[in-house]
């Protein structure tokens, strides 16, 4: 599967925005209600696990977890399909990952979809704002 590629497809099907970085690293804002948008990071690495490629989704929900009760965001990313909660450089992020060899296109744009929607979720709970 080629990650570039699918992202690439997904965007022009939902209409949202493609940039490609290079052939393991791409962006793609995805629209949401309200017009809102969130944009989610997409690009493959080896997994320090298993050594096999991975994808990796991503997107920005805070530029800091002071005030965030990270708790309470441990509890309910148990809830999500792909999806958890991850703290980085002081940033909360959502972030879903799988074996690239062995995701569908399917599962790929639904990963796109859930981090895009919960990242927008959860910065909107945190900041009141639409800032990623």
């Amino acid at each position: 599967m080629n990650l570039t590629s699918t992202i690439k497809n997904y965007a022009d099907q939902i209409g949202g925005t493609f940039t490609e970085y290079d052939e393991l690293k791409c962006i793609i804002v995805v629209p949401l209600k309200e017009s809102r948008f969130q944009t989610v990071l997409a690009y493959t690495e080896k997994s320090k696990v298993s050594g096999k490629t991975r994808a990796v989704l991503i997107s920005k929900v805070s530029d800091t977890i002071n005030g965030v009760d990270t708790h309470e965001l441990l509890k309910v990313h148990a809830n999500f399909d792909f999806s958890k909660f991850i703290v980085e450089d002081g940033q909360l992020k959502v972030v879903a990952t799988c074996l690239a060899d062995s995701a569908s296109e399917e599962e790929i744009k639904f990963m796109v979809q859930e981090v895009a929607q919960l990242a927008d979720q959860y910065e909107y709970k945190l900041t009141g704002k639409d800032i990623h």
